[in-house]
């Protein structure tokens, strides 16, 4: 039997739980944790991303997040991938960071959003390391008790507005709500057929969306008038950059074009190899050396 679709939509939230492979460390130091934050800020810019709460064990990770688009699988692959290079060449290590495929539960933000947000904010009191969350450096609680100090990354008041009408009211109920539910053994959250946190009606709600496909979000065509574009303005002709001419003028602009269709229309690997008549690796270290290229190098 295969895997269950994800459930995708646009506006979807999710609480998802990240694992060190073989129960190894996911972090082994701060400065992991500050480039897994790092980076996470930057997928959160590039897919149009919220994060609600986060919280940075040793080994695990979680993240409350909603998606402005119907593409967490994409967001997830991404940010695996790119961590996943990262920490291997940081400290010499080769093969898999994060344990199988990540766990994520569609949440019903219309009335669980607190409940989530306090859960993933509880997890370093709950594992024993540290009894005040809101004073443990690597969640976003900090950002939800501290009425003054905003974290970029953090959106914090779609959680707060019920909290009150002023930040510093926001903040002092946040803290008194954590401080009224302290966290517990054995404490579970409402999940319902494995895979949503809510009740029944949230489930009937959106389960429809695990059959149906997520829409992709630009068409082929689109694909050929962005090849187009670049055609135009580089003064190369299309058939040439999608053709065998392997000139170094023609393969910088077929890597531009490569990289911008993938940006731009979220195509996968195979469907580009097929478009340019090349091979998914070759598709695929084009990517991975212009995403790693520095910006200024991409001009």
């Amino acid at each position: 039997m295969g895997r269950p679709k994800r459930i995708q939509f646009a506006g979807a939230c999710y609480l998802i739980a990240l694992r060190g492979n073989n129960r190894q460390d996911l972090f082994v130091s701060n400065q992991d944790r500050r480039l897994f934050l790092s980076q996470l800020k930057a997928y959160k810019d590039r897919f149009g991303l919220k994060i609600y709460a986060y919280s940075l064990l040793a080994k695990s990770a979680s993240l409350l997040i909603e998606t402005e688009r119907p593409n967490l699988s994409a967001v997830m692959q991404a940010l695996n991938t790119q961590y996943t290079k990262s920490f291997n060449a940081a400290h010499g290590t080769v093969g898999h960071v994060f344990q199988g495929r990540y766990r994520a539960w569609v949440v019903d933000k219309s009335s669980r959003l607190a409940e989530v947000s306090r859960w993933v904010h509880l997890e370093c009191a709950r594992e024993g390391l540290h009894d005040k969350p809101w004073r443990y450096q690597w969640s976003s609680c900090a950002a939800y008790v501290e009425a003054q100090n905003r974290e970029p990354l953090v959106d914090s008041d779609a959680v707060l507005k019920a909290f009150g009408g002023s930040r510093l009211k926001q903040s002092v109920r946040y803290l008194q709500y954590l401080q009224d539910h302290p966290a517990v053994e054995g404490e579970t959250l409402p999940i319902v057929a494995g895979v949503a946190v809510g009740d029944h009606d949230f489930l009937e709600r959106v389960g429809a969306w695990r059959e149906t496909p997520a829409p992709r979000p630009v068409p082929v065509e689109a694909a050929r008038r962005i090849i187009a574009d670049i055609a135009a303005r580089r003064g190369v002709s299309e058939e040439k950059i999608l053709g065998r001419v392997q000139w170094r003028e023609v393969s910088v602009v077929r890597r531009e074009a490569v990289h911008r269709v993938w940006r731009e229309t979220r195509m996968g690997v195979t469907e580009l190899a097929r478009l340019f008549g090349r091979t998914p690796s070759a598709i695929s270290q084009t990517i991975r050396a212009l995403e790693d290229a520095p910006a200024s190098s991409m001009n």
